[in-house]
């Protein structure tokens, strides 16, 4: 396939269409694809195609290290996102505890103390 560009021959092919990332009214979608530029090595690609893949809107591409690192970024991200969700369960069972201390007419040193204990047991 070829498309023109400011007087400017730049020819692509789309080598594996990997997944439709979101889609607009007017057909068009945001698509990861394995995109051959110009005769050059294959990389990934992230920009919106019309329909019949003729026309597409700028976008970016990424070498293969590069998308392993964001993959790895992405992986790291879940994880810290699951911590901190535990984390805060933790911070939860924890004010309960504290509550429910001072509401059965316990002193503050007694709902620290049952904070203390709870933490202990994590």
């Amino acid at each position: 396939m070829a498309v023109y560009d400011d007087d400017r021959d730049v020819t692509f092919e789309i080598i594996e269409e990997i997944g439709i990332i979101s889609t607009v009214e007017t057909g068009w979608a945001k698509e990861l694809n394995l995109v051959r530029w110009n005769g050059g090595v294959a990389k990934y690609d992230i920009r919106e195609w019309d329909p019949s893949h003729q026309r597409m809107s700028r976008g970016i591409t990424i070498k293969e290290e590069e998308m392993r690192r964001i993959l790895e970024l992405m992986r790291k991200r879940r994880s810290n996102i699951r911590r901190r969700r535990s984390d805060d369960r933790e911070q939860v069972v924890t004010a309960e505890a504290v509550s429910e201390a001072l509401a059965s007419g316990g002193s503050e040193a007694a709902a620290a103390d049952a904070e203390e204990a709870e933490e202990s047991e994590a």
